[in-house]
């Protein structure tokens, strides 16, 4: 079994946050980055795993729910891509914008990166 996840799923995915039953060339990424990062928050993982991981994605460990990192990074590949978003992505997006407050600083910074403001 890979000891990391290969740097091309970053760069084909644009970002480590894929969902908990995603599977790349048949290896359970998603699966593992979810023990991944419960043995990095327990402080169990070994610090050249933590900086391989921070390299290939700063945010693949996020201080906050993973789905919001996943949604955020639709949101941002929307963007960048200039595609209309769903309806769900709007909703998450107002949401963003009228729980603005609630928020880490570091998502208000990453969502006013992508034009997504405080209502």
């Amino acid at each position: 079994m890979r000891v990391l996840p290969d740097i091309e799923v970053r760069h084909s995915n644009g970002h480590l946050s894929p969902s908990a039953d995603n599977h790349h060339d048949g290896f359970p990424l998603g699966r593992w980055l979810v023990q991944t990062r419960r043995r990095a928050r327990q402080g169990g993982l070994a610090p050249t795993t933590l900086h391989a991981l921070d390299t290939i994605d700063p945010w693949w460990n996020p201080p906050w729910p993973s789905i919001w990192q996943r949604t955020y990074q639709q949101a941002q590949l929307h963007h960048h891509t200039g595609q209309d978003h769903s309806p769900t992505l709007q909703r998450w997006t107002e949401r963003q914008r009228t729980r603005w407050n609630t928020l880490h600083p570091t998502q208000q910074e990453l969502l006013s990166a992508v034009g997504i403001r405080p209502a």
